[in-house]
């Protein structure tokens, strides 16, 4: 299930972005120059990561600041982001990602869309870098504040998808994984660590000089050195506190102890030279990542907030303006962390105390994920939870805030989760996301039983049942029509302005009645949540519906109607999310399905070759996932290329189980089976079994089957090949009639064609001529005029002879027919009938063939060996079609020459 990134104007006002995190910190012009790293780090532009890491304070934002200024912008296009824990949340990170690669304005702001799911903002990413032609450098500074797995991954796709004028430099106090192996093997990573980043003697004595001038001899820089083991920000921090009138040697003797020991007491020095007033202001409002004047007087009591934050940035207070118009400012991050660990060590009530008024104010200002963050360090869950309800609870997690939803519920106990309706549905959304549906569902039935008893608002319990629609939808189990019945209830019980609800109820409503093969009745919904989805301004969402509803056209047999939606579509998703998106390899899967049924597999696997990798790694569906992959296998098996079509199928049921999707896995198994018909029929049989091809098939026959309706109409047409195969010509046009009465009930156009070519093979190998021709005649005037060729090329065995029929008959035929099934005749005629080589006979066809060879008649053959004579006629126009020729005596001269028969036999039929 998919839910639209869109949001009211009030997350819109939380997303406010800070332009200098697109730059080096302000206060870090006037460092030590780095010469030695600085030669290390041009290296970067051969390689496509450079790494830096090490714990805090070893000087990588410095350094990272001295190299970007190396650089002529018209050479190379070098952009920074300073990553915070806000960043977490991937559309966050996305955006502020697109604005440093655009270097645009604050202005510009609102040109970048907040709304962009993930993978479509990986896909939009590397578009803006294929546009670039010089080097382009993605500097991402303090990593770790911003990063957890899925941070990693939307890392590591970027780098993998990106062009290769794009280098990627990161630095971390954490060791992230990012595909540092492979690009180790491939000469593609260089990697600095805190030994690399410790300051020399010579670049410490530079510092410290700047400080104390000549009072600092050699002697006592070697012992800062070696008490420091060369840790530049206690080299910096040092160089302050020299600043502020500290005694050298009183401050050499000290260093001493862990680093964290030191940090401390150099801070210390710091905060001794501050007034008792500024001690505190500074105290109490380190505990914020970003600072106004407003929050100042907030946490201070003040009303002069603003001078204050001037007077602290004048005294060097570690102290960095957010906007060149100084409207933010926050602190170092090691000088606020030890400033909050010492209120918090000092004053724990004051300093709970403090993050709760703050929290309050993020939340009356609708700034949630900053409540939250202040919540949790209140340690007041009760705040926490009131907080995350209000806001939305499960509601905040499709519009672009999992990380914080997650943060906040690993906070509170579950007992109190439990209780909260919205909390619990968030609980629940959570599992569904991180793919952990047995738990989803198991917390979902033991929420939706307590709240049963409770008394739950009108609009909770309808919260409730769509949460539970989402995880349905994600365990991808069939529903029957009372289900949809039911959904259709709910749809009217909801309010109309209720745009993200609504849109997604309606869509997975239509979804599911497509699922079920209730064409018409799909795009009610289905157009009913473009509406919605239009409403909201979501493009994205608006045209996951022309998919949906290009399936359905699809299915009708209607494929002009889906090449102009796809089109359409396609124009859209270029213009707006780039060529190589999500959105443009789903559009692509679909278009290669389309292309197949109109006999283009070349133009179907050019798509399918960038778009099917592309889908691996994104949120798919079902359906996207089984145009494209079974699209693919079909396209390699009508070229002849069967492991390249084996290899896809197999890829497809990897991917169906790691995202347990039954009925995909189904959908391949199927496909195997139908590709391995033509090549090796017992081989297919043997497949069919395994997978028990009869009990899907049977299970259209159950009221509320647990199986897929298009599994279930797959399984069927196998059922009624092997029927053919075996010449159990009535048993197979039982089948065929029970499925073609399904068919024009439900209006599948596409699937009729399939039925009435087998019909009519059917009913001609029973000798009735003039049925048989009704039923091809209908099969092409169905596909005729949009085009679909390929099931007569597909179906050729029980199509061939109705072509032939037709074109060669007496009875005239109108120019367009006659047209069309020239065109597949020449098709037929150009290309080698799909079968094993020689020497791959079936068991029952080599026993006919010895047969044959003493020249017995079919008759006489059908006597010897046990048979009936409609399948051993079948079973030799088998064998000629696989040697290529068309009488018996030639079928014995080839059959000999291969050495399938004895030399004396072949002697034997040819008298």
């Amino acid at each position: 299930m998919r839910w639209t990134d869109g949001g009211s104007d009030r997350v819109a006002s939380m997303d406010e972005l800070i332009h200098t995190k697109l730059a080096p910190p302000i206060w870090m012009g006037n460092q030590i120059r780095r010469d030695m790293l600085l030669a290390r780090l041009d290296a970067a532009l051969d390689r496509r990561l450079t790494l830096i890491q090490a714990p805090a304070g070893y000087g990588k934002t410095s350094l990272l600041s001295q190299w970007k200024a190396r650089f002529d912008p018209a050479q190379v296009r070098v952009a920074w982001l300073t990553l915070e824990r806000d960043d977490s949340d991937l559309k966050h990170l996305a955006r502020y990602i697109a604005l440093a690669l655009d270097g645009a304005e604050p202005g510009d702001a609102e040109q970048h869309d907040a709304g962009l799911p993930p993978r479509a903002a990986v896909s939009a990413i590397v578009n803006r870098l294929a546009r670039e032609t010089r080097p382009v450098v993605l500097i991402l500074d303090d990593f770790h504040r911003a990063e957890n797995s899925e941070v990693d991954d939307f890392v590591r796709a970027l780098i993998q998808l990106a062009p290769e004028n794009c280098h990627f430099v990161i630095a971390s106090r954490d060791y992230p994984w990012l595909g540092q192996s492979a690009l180790a093997a491939e000469e593609q990573l260089i990697e600095l660590g805190a030994g690399d980043l410790r300051f020399s003697t010579h670049e410490a004595e530079a510092l410290l000089a700047r400080a104390h001038g000549e009072g600092l001899d050699g002697e006592d820089v070697r012992t800062i050195v070696a008490r420091t083991e060369g840790w530049p920000i206690a080299l910096q921090l040092a160089s302050l506190s020299l600043k502020h009138g500290a005694e050298h040697r009183g401050l050499v003797e000290r260093f001493r102890g862990p680093s964290s020991e030191l940090a401390r007491y150099l801070s210390e020095q710091v905060l001794m030279t501050m007034s008792e007033e500024t001690r505190d202001i500074v105290l109490r409002t380190a505990l914020l990542d970003r600072l106004t004047g407003d929050l100042v007087n907030l946490l201070c009591d003040r009303t002069d907030g603003w001078l204050i934050l001037e007077r602290l940035e004048e005294q060097g207070m570690f102290l960095t303006p957010l906007t060149p118009e100084r409207q933010g400012y926050r602190y170092h991050q090691l000088f606020a962390e030890h400033l909050r660990e010492r209120l918090a060590r000092g004053d724990s009530a004051r300093y709970r105390a403090l993050h709760r008024r703050v929290a309050i104010w993020f939340a009356e200002r609708g700034e949630t994920a900053e409540a939250v963050a202040h919540a949790i360090q209140a340690d007041d869950d009760a705040m926490l939870a009131t907080i995350v309800e209000e806001a939305g609870g499960w509601r905040l997690i499709p519009q672009g805030q999992q990380a914080m939803v997650q943060r906040a519920l690993d906070k509170l106990p579950a007992a109190m989760v439990a209780a909260r309706p919205r909390l619990a549905l968030a609980q629940v959304y959570l599992e569904i996301k991180c793919g952990e549906m047995a738990t989803a569902r198991a917390d979902y039935d033991r929420f939706a039983e307590a709240f049963d008893r409770a008394d739950l608002s009108a609009d909770q319990r309808t919260e409730l049942r769509v949460v539970g629609d989402v995880l349905a939808d994600y365990e991808n189990e069939p529903v029957t029509l009372d289900d949809l019945l039911s959904r259709e209830a709910l749809l009217r019980t909801l309010p109309s302005n209720d745009h993200l609800v609504f849109a997604n109820v309606s869509e997975t409503l239509g979804a599911k009645y497509f699922e079920g093969g209730w064409l018409e009745r799909a795009l009610e919904p289905t157009l009913a949540a473009r509406d919605h989805y239009q409403a909201m301004g979501s493009l994205y969402s608006d045209l996951f519906t022309r998919f949906q509803e290009a399936r359905i056209r699809h299915a009708q047999a209607r494929l002009k109607d889906t090449a102009s939606i796809l089109a359409a579509a396609r124009v859209e998703i270029e213009g707006n999310f780039g060529a190589r998106s999500d959105l443009a390899a789903n559009c692509a899967a679909f278009e290669a399905e389309l292309l197949y049924a109109q006999d283009q597999p070349d133009a179907a696997l050019a798509l399918l070759d960038w778009a099917v990798p592309h889908m691996e790694q994104s949120d798919g569906w079902v359906d996207v996932y089984a145009a494209g992959y079974l699209s693919a296998a079909r396209a390699h098996g009508a070229e002849g290329r069967w492991e390249e079509a084996e290899a896809m199928l197999a890829r497809a049921r990897r991917l169906a189980e790691r995202r347990r999707l039954r009925q995909l896995d189904l959908l391949a198994a199927l496909c195997e089976v139908e590709l391995l018909i033509d090549r090796d029929p017992e081989a297919a049989r043997a497949a069919a079994e395994a997978i028990g091809v009869d009990a899907l098939a049977a299970a259209a026959q159950e009221a509320d089957s647990p199986i897929h309706r298009p599994v279930i109409t797959a399984a069927t047409l196998i059922r009624a090949k092997f029927a053919l195969l075996e010449g159990a010509h009535d048993d197979a046009l039982a089948i065929l009639r029970d499925l073609r009465r399904w068919a024009t009930q439900h209006g599948a156009g596409r699937l009729l064609i399939d039925v009435n070519i087998l019909m009519s093979h059917a009913l001609r190998e029973q000798g009735q001529a003039t049925p048989a021709q009704v039923c091809f005649d209908d099969a092409v005037g169905t596909a005729m005029f949009q085009g679909i060729a390929r099931p007569f090329i597909d179906l050729r065995r029980f199509a061939e002879a109705g072509v032939n029929d037709t074109l060669n008959g007496p009875a005239q035929i109108d120019r367009f027919r006659a047209q069309f099934l020239k065109g597949i005749a020449r098709t037929l005629a150009a290309r080698p009938v799909a079968g094993p080589a020689p020497g791959l006979l079936s068991d029952a066809e080599a026993a006919i063939v010895e047969h044959l060879s003493f020249g017995y008649s079919n008759k006489e053959i059908a006597r010897l060996i046990g048979m009936s004579p409609d399948t051993v006629k079948y079973r030799l126009k088998s064998v000629f079609r696989k040697i290529g020729v068309n009488k018996r005596r030639d079928a014995v001269r080839v059959l000999h020459e291969r050495g399938l028969i004895a030399g004396d036999a072949q002697a034997t039929a040819a008298e």
